[in-house]
């Protein structure tokens, strides 16, 4: 056993500037730089998983923490034959890790390094159920499109690396997809006929023979959900390390609580029958007419209830989002005929000689029962949960339910199951010195080292922040804010040519104010990008990093956005990025800590805001010969108290003040 400084010079032989990390990466096109934080983040990580301790670890932009974490926890899980895992925030990051990151590791560590990427059932192809759609088309579809995207599948099946939707060209509608993907419930296990080539069967025998787990954020927390009922699809993990962490309290919520929607009772109503289309899984069947029938009136009865439940919601409201109160709105007909449908449909799978079919229609049974569940969990409210209505396109609506406080719920599933847990980001702290305070009592982390490495990059001389102090306030005088937002947005963008984030906290502002300014931009040879028109986020961060652009963008852009280079020097933020407490869950939470006679304002959204602007502030700045500025509109960080909290939380460079008695500072 190594002592702590053996242990250090280790990891340092690894990742120092002579070691086997430094001479791989010195082969690829971004190069090896020496990263002091990165060996003290190691460092960290390896003395909680020989500690069996947990870990709250902030790393600056540029420490480069995915080696910081990953040298240290695969040495571990090598000398201890222990499993661990990654869990990041998107499938995007898994594969980043999985594609480039880890198999250069594998390569040049000198020890055994295996892993595996593990995504949810229903990003696979079963070859099964394809198989089934090609047979049944006639009956399913009734539209070229879906046509044409169920044969494009099957082609692409011949030679898809992983099976899964990530590696298809394109993305396929959702009643396709639904109809060939694998499903819980909905398998034959080693008595298919496909199970030698079953891309979901693969990656799960993988995963049980690999010493790390890459997981997302959504797999961790489904296993997690289940693991609340005594079940888990995942191995036993020995050590987890949680990147982009900041985003762990609102994922919990999502997959602690309940959602139901009309949309998802239409489409699989619509699945099992469409009367108008004649289409459906109980078309195949001709002694389905009566369960054909019950379908029919399973819609009518849904029909009905969610018509009920928008009236009601919009004389509660002007529309979106509203709280449910102590009791429910309106009569729920709905749960007790979903459950009936799923028993007759039960009955009727059991007495069906075709395999086949009656694992569909038993699936599908079994989502109606859930469903069923998932609407009587909403309709009755619980201690601890809040519920809501809201109101979407076209009418539909959708009914949730989730726990205000998730740190009672993640200390039975997460901290006291797991050995070690590190928790990292680039924006986790909050306030100068760094604290961890607001994080650790969200997740309720109670016993953990703490660690805060800042970023290598040098500040004072690469970033620049303005603030307009001379703008009106845009909460007192809203109307003069939002009228002089398109000139100050035009005189920003004009400093630097372009090359610039425009960030905005809603859609709404974010429209009026480009389609404001993109006349001008354009005649100064610009091509104005924005968030919602007609690319999607990957198309337009790739169009953004190959021309002289500007992106107007809202909370999507504010992180895991990596322009590096001159394509981005200059990131404009519109409205400090403070969370109107409107939603109900938000504010369910400030109302409890109002009712515990604490500040919703000073211990919620205030941390909250300084979080999203360090994130804001970090797209600027992504290698050691970036240089720009961030232009803040909104004068209250200079007006109001609460300020100066919010300018400690970003690092340390010159600020230009336009205001009057403005000026430059350190």
């Amino acid at each position: 056993m190594l002592d702590a400084t053996q242990e250090n010079a280790a990891l340092e032989a690894l990742l120092g500037p002579e070691g086997p990390v430094a001479h791989a990466l010195s082969t690829q096109a971004q190069g090896y730089e020496p990263r002091p934080e990165q060996v003290e983040m190691a460092g960290a990580v390896q003395r909680a998983l020989s500690s069996g301790r947990h870990l709250v670890v902030e790393a600056g932009t540029g420490v480069g923490k995915s080696f910081a974490y990953l040298v240290p926890l695969l040495r571990w899980a090598a000398r201890t034959d222990a499993t661990v895992a990654v869990a990041t925030s998107t499938i995007a990051l898994q594969e980043q890790l999985v594609r480039k990151d880890l198999p250069m590791l594998a390569e040049s560590l000198p020890f055994d390094v295996s892993y595996a990427l593990v995504k949810g059932r229903g990003n696979y192809l079963c070859l099964r159920r394809l198989g089934q759609a090609l047979g049944d088309k006639a009956s399913l579809f009734d539209e070229a499109t879906d046509l044409e995207e169920l044969e494009a599948i099957r082609d692409w099946s011949d030679t898809t690396r992983d099976g899964s939707l990530q590696d298809l060209a394109f993305r396929p509608r959702g009643g396709v997809w639904d109809l060939v993907r694998a499903e819980q419930g909905n398998c034959k296990g080693r008595a298919c006929r496909w199970f030698s080539r079953c891309h979901y069967q693969r990656s799960r025998q993988e995963a049980h023979k690999v010493r790390c787990l890459v997981l997302n954020h959504h797999v961790l927390m489904a296993d997690l959900a289940l693991r609340r009922s005594g079940g888990s699809f995942l191995p036993k993990i020995d050590a987890l390390v949680v990147d982009e962490a900041h985003d762990l309290e609102d994922t919990a919520a999502e997959h602690l609580g309940l959602r139901f929607t009309s949309i998802g009772t239409a489409v699989l109503l619509g699945r099992l029958w469409s009367d108008r289309r004649r289409r459906g899984l109980l078309g195949r069947s001709s002694t389905a007419e009566r369960l054909r029938r019950q379908v029919d009136d399973t819609r009518k009865v849904a029909r009905r209830f969610f018509a009920s439940l928008a009236t009601w919601a919009e004389n509660a409201s002007e529309g979106g989002t509203v709280a449910l109160g102590d009791g429910f709105p309106v009569s729920d007909t709905l749960s007790p005929r979903l459950r009936q449908l799923a028993d007759g449909l039960g009955h009727a799978a059991s007495a069906l000689g075709d395999e086949d079919l009656t694992l569909e229609l038993s699936a599908r049974a079994r989502q109606l029962e859930a469903a069923s569940d998932t609407l009587e969990g909403i309709v009755v409210p619980r201690d601890g949960e809040v519920r809501w209505v809201s109101q979407g396109g076209r009418g539909s609506l959708s009914l949730s339910s989730a726990p205000i406080a998730v740190a009672p719920l993640l200390g039975g599933v997460l901290w006291n199951k797991h050995r070690t847990v590190v928790l990292t980001s680039a924006t986790l702290a909050t306030g100068r010195p760094p604290s961890f305070d607001f994080l650790r009592e969200r997740i309720g982390l109670e016993e953990a080292d703490e660690l805060s490495v800042g970023s290598p990059f040098d500040f004072s001389r690469q970033a620049r922040v303005v603030i307009r102090s001379d703008m009106p306030d845009p909460v007192s005088a809203s109307a003069a804010y939002e009228a002089a937002l398109p000139e100050a947005v035009l005189e920003a963008v004009r400093r630097t040519d372009g090359g610039a984030f425009v960030l905005f906290t809603g859609y709404g502002a974010m429209r009026r104010t480009a389609q404001a300014v993109r006349d001008e931009l354009e005649e100064d040879g610009l091509e104005v990008l924005v968030q919602g028109e007609d690319l999607e986020r990957p198309a337009l961060l790739e169009r953004f990093r190959h021309g002289a652009s500007v992106l107007f963008g809202v909370s999507s852009f504010w992180q895991g956005v990596d322009v590096p280079g001159d394509a981005l020097r200059h990131v404009v933020i519109a409205r400090l990025p403070f969370e109107v407490p409107t939603h109900p869950l938000q504010r369910a939470r400030a109302d409890r800590l109002e009712r515990e006679g604490r500040s919703a304002f000073a211990e919620l959204s205030l941390p909250v805001a300084a979080l999203k602007l360090k994130q804001g502030f970090g797209r600027l700045i992504r290698s050691t010969s970036d240089t720009g500025m961030v232009t803040i509109l909104d004068p209250r960080i200079r007006t109001r108290n609460y300020g100066r909290y919010l300018l400690a939380s970003l690092p340390d460079c010159p600020i230009e003040d336009t205001g009057p008695g403005g000026g430059e500072t350190a």
